[in-house]
């Protein structure tokens, strides 16, 4: 379930239940305060009525609920109260019957019905029948039934039944009057439920309306940052994270953008220094998390340095634009070529270069990878000569020299500025190696150190012991003529 989904349920939820607790709380208080109101009603209809008769009205129902002998003074008191009854069913009250209730003789506790305008013979109480509350006799005689209907909460025949008392002349209590109302057709009690109801029901449909609004704007936002963090994530660090006014998604957004910088100046450092190490070792040091730091040790490399002949006097009639233009586009390839056979690019050297294999990672095929490199380098400069053939500039020569061993490599400097080198002698023997394809005229030249290891993928030329600058005995060293098979280079 999606956090938009979650929220527009909760604040649905919510908004529903509260809704629904309001509308229950006032649907009670407003019955509450419709039934007095309807009671009120009933009791001055009751009171009114009960002004109109008169002792002899009375005498003569209380004569029929004893002896059941009906007089004129009976039917005329009874269409009376029927023509009160009728007049009496309006909209907002609807009175069902009115009735009088006279003391019994055997018990002037009890009381009976000495007359009822209810014409439905179901439902009728005849003369003489014995008035009961929820089906049980009443005991509290005129005065206690005209008591108990004061109080409303606690009065058993509830609040659509009313009383109003009736007195002879001499104020003497000689019967009770009752009046019994049903919900009239369009009174409040009975329509306030479905009003509530409906009122509810819109108040849901706005309210699923406003969540979904909300859950949208609280959520787009989200989306919109995650959508800026998938793209950096996929190395997008060009990005840029917006969001609302709100003062947490705007803080989020501008914390997200300057992760986007730090991540995209880190990206320009790796770029950056990815033109001097191959990718798998750039990808090593940087998953470290560590700054490298200026120590050294000793291991077995690889030396391959590379210069270009003649370079000196071949510039002094160029340029200098054209000069830099050529040693780029140079360069270009030949660190192409370096990296692919996971090599180490040093340092620069003028028009030439000094270049590691073996190191900062261990590599056990870093003599193959350099004379790959080598022989690959020297193809790429004949295509290079090719190209500047047909556009009238000059070619020249490169000489390559190789030697593998011992030395001691690591970052020399200050933590301010530090390079990744090697030195030892195994690094001189390459350099002085480099110098003697000058007086050899060869192309590549490889100590026998280096020649050991990949004698049988190459095709060579023995050169002899050879003295080098610095060393007083003789070098053996052989030059590289080719490739035994194929060799299709890979990223391993």
């Amino acid at each position: 379930m999606t956090y938009r989904l979650k929220l527009f349920l909760l604040l649905s939820a919510l908004v529903a239940i509260t809704n629904g607790l309001l509308a229950y709380v006032n649907y009670q208080d407003c019955q509450r305060l419709l039934r007095t109101e309807i009671h009120r009603k009933v009791r001055a209809v009751a009171s009114t009525t009960a002004l109109l008769i008169d002792s002899d009205l009375v005498a003569a129902a209380e004569s029929v609920a004893h002896s059941g002998a009906r007089t004129p003074q009976y039917t005329g008191l009874m269409t009376l109260l029927r023509s009160i009854r009728d007049a009496n069913r309006r909209d907002d009250v609807w009175v069902d019957r009115i009735f009088v209730l006279v003391p019994a003789r055997e018990n002037a506790k009890a009381l009976r019905y000495a007359l009822d305008t209810e014409e439905h013979f179901e439902y009728r109480h005849q003369p003489g029948d014995v008035y009961k509350q929820n089906g049980r006799p009443v005991l509290t005689g005129l005065a206690g039934i005209d008591k108990q209907s004061q109080d409303l909460a606690n009065f058993p025949a509830g609040y659509t039944t009313a009383f109003a008392p009736v007195s002879d002349a001499s104020s003497k209590l000689i019967a009770e009057l009752g009046v019994t109302v049903l919900p009239a057709p369009a009174s409040t009690i009975s329509s306030i439920g479905r009003a509530m109801a409906l009122t509810l029901v819109v108040i849901l449909i706005l309210t699923l309306g406003a969540a979904a609004i909300l859950s949208h704007q609280v959520t787009h936002p989200l989306y919109s940052l995650r959508a800026s963090i998938d793209a950096i994530g996929k190395g997008n660090f060009d990005v840029h994270a917006t969001a609302n006014t709100t003062v947490e998604f705007t803080e989020m957004a501008a914390a997200i953008n300057a992760m986007a910088t730090g991540l995209r100046e880190r990206d320009h450092i790796k770029r950056a220094f990815s033109g001097y190490i191959s990718r798998q070792m750039m990808e090593l040091i940087v998953s470290k998390g560590e700054l490298p730091g200026l120590k050294g040790e000793r291991r077995r490399i690889t030396v391959l340095f590379s210069d270009i002949r003649g370079f000196t006097s071949i510039a002094e009639g160029m340029r200098p634009e054209e000069v830099v233009e050529m040693l780029s586009e140079f360069f270009s390839r030949m660190v192409d070529v370096v990296l692919r056979n996971h090599g180490t690019i040093d340092k620069f050297l003028g028009d030439g270069v000094m270049v590691i294999f073996g190191a900062p990672l261990d590599d056990p095929y870093q003599e193959e990878h350099a004379v790959i490199a080598a022989v690959e380098m020297q193809r790429e400069l004949e295509t290079l000569c090719a190209k500047w053939d047909s556009e009238g500039r000059r070619r020249f020569k490169m000489g390559i020299g190789i030697n593998s061993g011992s030395a001691v490599v690591g970052n020399i400097g200050s933590q301010e500025h530090m390079e990744y080198t090697a030195i030892g002698d195994t690094v001189n023997l390459a350099a002085r190696l480099e110098s003697a394809t000058k007086e050899l005229d060869v192309d590549i030249i490889v100590s026998e150190h280096t020649y050991d290891s990949v004698r049988p993928l190459f095709k060579w030329k023995p050169i002899g012991p050879i003295v080098v600058k610095g060393r007083l005995e003789p070098v053996h060293a052989f030059a590289v003529e080719g490739l035994t098979a194929p060799y299709h280079p890979t990223n391993d």
